[in-house]
């Protein structure tokens, strides 16, 4: 049995608000779950840009789905939540996954924020698909991952769809080293906590 809270709309997971509710209404079209879940997986990772400008979120409002989705872009934390406020407003039960991840290509001007390549609290999202929990990395677009010769995260609605160990060139690309657990909600104190630590931001 699937807990009920990763079904259940919440502050930044606002699977209610109309914006989210429209579009999971449009992704659902097709009547099989797998297939729902692939198109709504798809529309997250290529029509919300991936961009990691921090500065632009002011506070907990800027990270809703509904802000997301209407916003058109954000970095992997934001589209995990818009990814699960779509699943869940289609009664596919999905949750937030977070991990420490190195990215042995993150760019130079990235890099120079940071002072570090180790990347904390890394989002990415579980789905629940016949009978068990796939994990989905929604960050990148396909002609983001097409520019950098990243690996494209595909889902085929059975495997997991994750960043992968190498580029396409055989290069190192991102390594996970420390699982941060499962969440109902996005634990936005803990986060911002943690960046405010190791990044100086917020």
């Amino acid at each position: 049995m699937v807990s009920k809270e990763y079904l259940d709309p919440t502050f930044f997971i606002d699977s209610q608000s109309e914006i989210v509710t429209d579009l999971a209404h449009k992704l659902s079209l097709e009547k099989d779950r797998a297939k729902i879940a692939i198109a709504t997986f798809n529309y997250v990772r290529d029509e919300i840009k991936y961009t990691i400008d921090i500065t632009r979120y002011d506070g907990p409002e800027d990270m809703k789905a509904s802000t997301t989705l209407q916003r058109g872009y954000g970095f992997c934390i934001p589209k995990s939540i818009a990814l699960v406020a779509l699943f869940r407003a289609n009664q596919i039960p999905a949750r937030l996954h977070f991990a420490d991840i190195i990215n042995h290509r993150i760019p130079a001007h990235l890099l120079k924020i940071l002072k570090t390549n180790v990347m904390m609290f890394h989002g990415y999202v579980d789905v629940y698909l016949n009978g068990k929990w796939i994990k989905l990395t929604p960050s990148f677009e396909t002609p983001l991952c097409e520019r950098h010769d990243f690996p494209v995260c595909e889902f085929d609605g059975v495997k997991d769809a994750t960043f992968q160990p190498h580029d396409n060139n055989g290069n190192r690309f991102v390594e996970y080293i420390k699982d941060r657990g499962v969440f109902g909600d996005l634990p936005y104190d803990e986060i911002t906590s943690t960046f405010s630590k190791h990044y100086g931001y917020p």
